[in-house]
């Protein structure tokens, strides 16, 4: 053979077949060995380089061959044949292939991939933790925000701003939302609520009571600015009474203001349905969002601070007490109609039960010191006409407390038994996925010191090899079919246009005993739990014993 000059061709021909060496299966390297002796037979450098490409494309072919072969085995097992450990008669092994076995996790991937079941998985996952959400769900906020910042889109900026746990971020956020969208400066309403009270921008405040001067609620809002810090200098002294702090409250010349013209304000709302309206438009575009998501973003719209409406409406009714007894009745009566006609605003346009409730309450107070006032100044007629509106309000307050309890007793119970269930097929194919991931790892650990303890241990992960993972497929299709009732109720919520319908259906008479099933799983030390886990393994017992004693008389 002739000499020839070292060129890349040549190079690349010898690395490439050379490392196609390292990697041969073994029972056809030979062939790999023949092939690389003849390269060094080829003189001109493309025929090398065409020679080992040739023995690449049967690199691949062999590798092919020998991984189809090696996953025909059961897990643990190699196809060229190795002496068993001492003291081992025969090789132990599962009864499933290789390829059953990744066919089963590829049918468990697709399962856990569908849309319905990350939808299952979230929602379950998030009900672990109360709906507080994971970090997860703050990088999935991070990257919508980011991706509206650059196609500038102004509302979901504004649901960002409003889900976002983070108050520094949330506030940028929503002067960004703003800055383009100025029908969107309710926002530095919402977004006071989370994750603890904190008070909008002053900027932000004077927008939004410059752009809405007609409700009461941004007065509140502001009244609040003013009234929380005294109310937490008060709550750390010692514990006022609510004399005291509406004694303070008053001297507050500020707050007064504030809470005047919230009182002589026509309007009443919260904003509460435009956020909902918001939050369903968002939560339509990206359905991966998780409900924990949706739940503290909800959550988080701060509720009219009663304190200060209280305090007010108090403040007012002893000052009509004050000008009855002065003998200013017209004075009184005028005092006692707008603390009435702020209650009924708060109460007829109010978007939450609780808003309802709180203006019945002060509806209620303002027309039973009316009455009084009425009777003391020989105003029959006038009382007369006060006691239907009285006995309405009653009815309202009455039937508004059954409005909390929407589900029967039966369908609480159902949703209960289901929610466990959905709960215990979570946890149940977790522990399955870990169960099947072990196994299959530990049986391609070489058996190095066998004994009779760890031959029976390998026999149980054989086992669990040969079963967990059609286990894991059962319990994600249970899980999901399971699920099917809360991912409606998720489906309806989207498409109610009301926020207390949502906040009901997602919330009291649903997503909620998803949560609260949790307490009999995380206290399972009571007397119940212990009974029923006793004759449970009682009975698993005395199976076991039948069919041991089943299968050895068979044996016999």
């Amino acid at each position: 053979m002739t000499s020839r000059q070292p060129s890349l061709p040549f190079w690349l021909a010898h690395a490439s077949l050379q490392l196609a060496l390292r990697l041969w299966p073994k029972e056809s390297r030979d062939w790999g060995h023949a092939l690389a002796a003849e390269l060094d037979e080829i003189e001109k450098p493309f025929e090398a380089l065409r020679w080992a490409i040739g023995g690449i494309m049967f690199f691949s072919r062999a590798s092919a061959s020998h991984f189809l072969a090696w996953l025909k085995l059961p897990a643990g097992s190699a196809l060229s044949s190795t002496s068993l450990p001492t003291g081992v008669s025969a090789a132990v092994l599962p009864r499933r292939s290789r390829l059953f076995t990744v066919a089963i996790l590829l049918a468990t991937a697709v399962v856990v991939c569908l849309p319905q079941s990350r939808e299952a998985i979230s929602t379950v996952r998030g009900s672990w933790n109360g709906y507080r959400g994971y970090s997860s769900d703050v990088r999935a906020l991070r990257n919508l925000a980011a991706r509206a910042e650059k196609e500038r889109d102004a509302r979901t900026l504004a649901f960002v701003a409003l889900a976002a746990p983070d108050t520094g971020s949330a506030m940028a956020l929503a002067d960004h939302a703003v800055a383009i969208d100025p029908s969107l400066v309710w926002i530095y309403a919402g977004s006071t609520g989370h994750p603890e009270y904190a008070p909008p921008s002053k900027d932000g405040l004077a927008r939004l009571l410059s752009a809405d001067p007609d409700n009461a609620f941004p007065e509140l809002v502001a009244a609040r600015v003013s009234s929380e810090p005294l109310f937490r200098k008060l709550i750390f002294q010692h514990s006022p009474t609510e004399k005291e702090f509406e004694t303070s409250l008053a001297a507050d010349p500020q707050w007064m203001a504030h809470m005047d013209r919230a009182f002589r304000a026509p309007r009443y709302d919260t904003y509460f349905n435009r956020h909902w309206q918001l939050t369903r438009e968002v939560w339509n575009q990206h359905q991966d969002l998780s409900a924990s998501v949706i739940f503290n973003t909800l959550w988080a719209h701060p509720l009219p601070d009663v304190a200060s409406i209280r305090s007010y409406g108090t403040h007012l009714v002893h000052n009509a007490q004050e000008a009855s007894t002065a003998g200013r009745p017209d004075e009184a009566e005028s005092l006692l109609n707008r603390v009435d006609e702020f209650g009924r605003h708060m109460a007829d346009q109010g978007e939450t039960d609780f808003e309802r409730m709180v203006g019945l309450s002060v509806s209620h107070q303002a027309l039973a010191e009316l009455r009084t006032l009425q009777q003391t100044h020989g105003m029959d007629r006038q009382s007369q006409e006060a006691a239907p509106r009285l006995e309405d309000v009653d009815e309202r307050i009455e039937s508004l407390g059954h409005s909390f309890r929407p589900c029967s007793p039966a369908e609480w119970r159902a949703l209960d038994h289901r929610a466990l269930l959905v709960q215990l097929s979570a946890v149940l194919a977790m522990l399955v996925a870990i169960v099947a991931a072990f196994s299959l790892f530990a049986l391609e650990l070489p058996l190095a010191r066998p004994g009779q303890q760890r031959i029976r241990l390998r026999r149980t992960i054989c086992v669990a090899a040969d079963w967990a993972p059609a286990a894991l497929l059962i319990g994600c299709f249970a899980l999901l079919l399971l699920f099917q009732p809360y991912a409606q109720i998720l489906r309806s919520a989207r498409s109610l246009g009301s926020a207390s319908e949502a906040w009901h259906s997602m919330h009291f008479a649903g997503l909620f005993t998803l949560s609260a099933s949790l307490g009999a799983l995380a206290e399972p030390f009571t007397a119940v739990h212990f009974w029923q886990a006793f004759i449970a393994a009682s009975a698993g017992l005395a199976l076991f014993v039948v069919a041991r004693g089943f299968l050895g008389h068979k044996r016999a």
